[in-house]
């Protein structure tokens, strides 16, 4: 889904990669970075799905506990197990890199700590109302005492101190929660800010996704290939729910919670395997919002064929995690390239 996913509030509330050679490549030599201890507009897209029946061969079932999206035609060479028992989430992924070599990957986390994590992000409308009680009923407080003690023009100005503190507060509500409220009332999902919140809760990921590249002495290319094809094939395409229950999301599942469902879009793709792949030093990545759609660019001077976009006089070599396709780094579906290339164009949107 684009990551300009909006939904409006109501009425006041609402040549090559070796040209890196020896230097980028020791900085990916280096071990991970350690860290201390409503109303919805959908937008949505997913790869050219004819393009992946080319490029992958094999095919195995999935075993899966928790539900997650199963389309009519199965990915080939691709399982994946979620599980939730003794008080553990977890998932267990197998699938087809680049290199046709078959790899699995698992990711697990306490119940306990799913919820706090799920609870930073998406809002309510009782948490919209609750704000708005608090705005209303603070406003006639101040502006009793301040007219008792200087007037109306003293009224005046604490219904202005009242306003302003009002829009600090939605401001942060929807800040903690992955998203950002703009001029006009309008609401979109911060992929950035998402993306960065999200590297160290996928370290885990980023490790296994390392310790399997140096078990199989695979570079920096093979690396990121690793995370790109799991995205793209091993887990499913769907949609996400603008609101859940009471619950808006914004359309967008945030990257833990992908991964333990099994599926996602666009945008919830791309900042997952954004989310992993910034735990790497040298790592450089940008988002990419074209219209009804996102994906994403990795800094590397382009291969032969690659296609790219510039962002601060450097190459951004194109990822296209949506799938269901399986498209390598400089590759990505007709029809996103179409939309690359069309009058609206593309806005760049650097993660870290």
């Amino acid at each position: 889904m684009k990551g300009y996913r909006v939904f409006t509030l109501s009425l006041a509330l609402l040549s090559g990669f070796f040209i890196l050679t020896l230097h980028l490549s020791s900085q990916w030599a280096d071990k991970l970075i350690i860290y201390p201890a409503g109303r919805d507009l959908p937008r949505f897209q997913s790869s050219d799905e004819e393009e992946e029946d080319s490029a992958q061969e094999g095919q195995e079932e999935t075993e899966e506990e928790e539900e997650s999206p199963r389309p009519s035609r199965k990915e080939k060479g691709t399982a994946q197990r979620i599980r939730h028992e003794n008080g553990t989430l977890d998932a267990r992924y197998n699938f087809i890199n680049f290199n046709r070599d078959r790899l699995t990957i698992s990711f697990s986390i306490t119940e306990k700590d799913y919820r706090t994590y799920l609870a930073g992000y998406g809002y309510s409308e009782t948490e919209l109302s609750n704000l708005t009680q608090w705005r209303n009923a603070t406003r006639q407080k101040e502006w009793a005492k301040a007219v008792a003690k200087g007037g109306e023009a003293a009224g005046k100005e604490a219904l202005t101190a009242v306003e302003w503190e009002y829009k600090v507060r939605l401001n942060e509500l929807f800040r903690s929660r992955g998203l950002e409220l703009l001029p006009g009332n309008i609401i979109i999902c911060d992929i950035p800010a998402i993306v960065k919140r999200n590297i160290p809760f996928l370290k885990p990921m980023a490790l296994a996704f390392q310790k399997i590249s140096e078990a199989r002495g695979y570079g920096p290319e093979e690396t990121v290939g690793a995370a790109l094809s799991m995205a793209q094939t091993a887990l499913r395409y769907k949609i996400p729910p603008m609101i859940e229950g009471s619950l808006h999301t914004g359309g967008l599942l945030p990257p833990g919670r992908a991964l333990l469902s099994g599926w996602g879009d666009c945008d919830t793709k791309t900042a997952l395997v954004a989310s992993i792949l910034g735990n790497w030093s040298g790592m450089r990545l940008v988002g990419i919002s074209v219209p009804d759609h996102y994906l994403m660019a990795i800094r590397r001077i382009p291969a032969k064929g690659d296609l790219f976009v510039r962002y601060d006089g450097l190459e951004y070599v194109l990822i296209e995690p949506a799938g269901p396709a399986w498209l390598e780094p400089g590759a990505v579906g007709t029809a996103t390239s179409a939309l690359l290339q069309g009058s609206e164009g593309y806005k760049i949107e650097p993660f870290f």
